[in-house]
């Protein structure tokens, strides 16, 4: 395919009751998707773990679930203040959501892992498009949690998986760090997954960039507005360096991973999809991104890979011809074989770092290089969904209308 249409979503976290609820709820998304088009969707970082609310039982989070249905406007009064009194029942016994679900991975992720991959899977051969999963804490084959992302093809069967290297505060004590980046080769074309803070680091980007990588997705949940920026920014760069297609999917609402749920914490961030410099708007990178960084969405966009390709040719600056690789080959070994952090290396800005090891690093072997698919590249955003395809999804009620949307070239729900 010379012309690629994806869709990114941004999704609320949310305590549901059942399995089948929170199949509804990727139902709307993926309806959505759909009516656009769209090849591709990519759910956010840590949403799968959403999956695993129902299988959490217990007093204390029956009541966390109480409470959350209290969030949500079109329940009655009593439920609304039956709510009220759960949530704050919930804080006085200490509910937690975090606790419990650890619990879970602990006694039963082997059934946690199955209901992931059955529902993404079905529901990725029911509406015939290819779905990165919303990451999750999962069992690796050695039963070792991790941190990772699936993504899913049009027929329901997993065509890979990536496993969080950089950890955050919400993994810590959840999941072990993966070690290897790999690209999943989808239908939609090559894909190079970063979740959350590994797309701060440009060598991530590079790496995948050198295995074939030329859509970069990043799947972010972030719990401040500095983080989410840092995340969007350096998506920006990755595609921009690497000449290359970049979407980023935020999970937003309430934060239940949160080690102390007392502090309030919320997920924040503005999905986006992006592209080289020259193929968007004004230069800015950005092809189309959600208007706010607290509500539900979803974006589509079309990408040109032949318009890539040409870039990749023709560009201001070929980066990608044009790297001076020999240059990179004589510094960089001896920096990152020394296992030194910039920190490290430069304690203090007056002082002068210790000289590196002369022993070079064990060479890094790189797959065949496989010729990409002739697929294009995408340069318009889509244009925002009608009335009526947005009440078939489920995404507007009676009294909302396509002005109360999110900015820009999306689709976007006020969420409670």
């Amino acid at each position: 395919m010379k012309k690629l249409t994806v869709a990114c979503a941004q999704q609320q976290m949310r305590l549901f009751d059942s399995l089948e609820s929170y199949r509804k709820e990727l139902n709307r998304f993926l309806y959505m998707a759909r009516a656009k088009g769209a090849q591709l969707i990519i759910f956010p970082g840590l949403a799968g773990v959403m999956a695993a609310a129902p299988m959490v039982e217990g007093f204390r989070i029956n009541l966390l679930k109480q409470a959350d249905g209290r969030r949500r406007k079109q329940r009655s009064l009593w439920t609304r203040t039956r709510g009220a009194l759960a949530g704050g029942t919930a804080a006085l016994l200490g509910a937690d959501f975090r606790k419990a679900f650890g619990q879970l991975l602990q006694t039963d992720p082997a059934s946690l892992l199955a209901t992931y991959e059955t529902t993404f899977g079905e529901l990725a051969r029911a509406y015939d498009i290819t779905i990165v999963g919303g990451s999750a804490y999962l069992p690796d084959p050695a039963g070792v949690i991790r941190h990772r992302a699936t993504v899913f093809g049009p027929d329901g069967t997993v065509l890979g998986r990536h496993s969080k290297m950089a950890l955050a505060a919400e993994d810590e004590g959840l999941a072990v760090p993966g070690d290897v980046w790999t690209v999943v080769n989808t239908p939609a074309g090559r894909l190079g997954i970063l979740l959350g803070e590994e797309a701060l680091y440009p060598e991530a980007g590079r790496v995948l960039a050198y295995q074939g990588a030329d859509l970069l997705v990043t799947l972010a949940a972030a719990d401040s507005e500095a983080l989410a920026a840092y995340v969007r920014q350096a998506t920006i760069a990755q595609a921009q360096e690497n000449r290359c297609f970049a979407l980023t999917s935020f999970l937003v609402g309430k934060n239940y991973l949160a080690p102390d749920e007392a502090v309030g914490k919320t997920f924040v961030g503005k999905s986006g999809i992006y592209a080289p410099l020259e193929m968007t708007p004004r230069y800015s990178g950005v092809l189309v991104e959600i208007g706010t960084a607290s509500s539900e969405g979803l974006l589509t966009a079309e990408l040109d890979r032949d318009a890539l390709r040409a870039l990749w040719q023709s560009g201001v600056e070929p980066v990608r011809s044009r790297m001076p690789v020999g240059l990179f080959a004589k510094y960089l070994p001896a920096l990152y074989s020394s296992q030194r952090t910039l920190a490290e290396a430069w304690p203090d800005p007056e002082s002068i770092p210790a000289p590196l090891p002369a022993a070079p690093p064990p060479p890094l072997v790189l797959p065949t290089p496989i010729e990409p698919p002739a697929h294009p590249v995408l340069a318009e955003a889509s244009d925002a969904p009608s009335a009526d395809e947005q009440a078939g999804a489920g995404l507007l009620t009676p009294e909302m209308s396509l002005d109360e949307t999110a900015e820009g070239d999306e689709t976007g729900w006020d969420v409670d």
